[in-house]
């Protein structure tokens, strides 16, 4: 089996990794979607993790504790919440469309009240991951701001994102994402949510 190959790291708010054929576990949260509190906490713990290298355990930990204190907030459904109304939610899967024509395969995802998820694989694309979600955002954003009549920001200026290293975490990631609806409360089963693909 071929070892991973690691395109780029870059580092805005929360450090990012893009690895040649792997998936991709990405969240994106609205602009306003947390308390202060919890944007407090996740800020000392974001401070944290620009001083460890990516590649330790400490780092994985921390990235964990990260997104579980984020997503217990989120699966609220408080804050800006746009995701509550139907004709945003067709404007955001336009968006995901648009990204599979740039050469994206959408593995799966969920449109949850404040925030998504995704799971992505670079096929042939001449967008990288932070291009490509830059492009979704400035897309689903338009979009979305014109469908509620409103200008401002949409999304949160970062995104959470993780690179899938085995086949364990594929299948564990995959059904965290589809059964995040029924996690938040909003459904008794996943196939009854309408705004998770596929």
């Amino acid at each position: 089996m071929n070892e991973p190959i690691t395109i780029r790291r870059w580092r805005n708010r929360l450090p990012h990794w893009e690895v040649d054929r792997q998936a991709h576990f990405i969240t994106i949260r609205c602009h306003g979607s947390l308390p202060k509190s919890v944007q407090l906490k996740v800020l000392e713990i974001r401070k944290t993790l620009e001083t460890i290298p990516a590649q330790s355990p400490e780092f994985s930990q921390l990235q964990r504790q990260y997104f579980l204190t984020c997503e217990k907030y989120l699966d609220k459904g408080e804050g800006f919440a746009p995701f509550k109304d139907a004709g945003i939610c067709d404007a955001c899967l336009k968006a995901l469309a648009a990204m599979e024509q740039e050469g994206w395969q959408l593995i799966q995802s969920v449109l949850m009240p404040n925030h998504i998820h995704i799971m992505i694989r670079r096929r042939e694309s001449a967008y990288n991951l932070q291009m490509i979600l830059k492009r979704f955002k400035g897309r689903s954003a338009r979009w979305g701001n014109q469908q509620l009549q409103r200008t401002g920001h949409f999304w949160q200026e970062d995104w959470f994102d993780r690179w899938i290293r085995n086949e364990t975490e594929y299948q564990k990631t995959q059904h965290y994402i589809r059964h995040n609806p029924v996690k938040a409360g909003l459904v008794s089963h996943a196939e009854d949510y309408p705004w998770l693909k596929p």
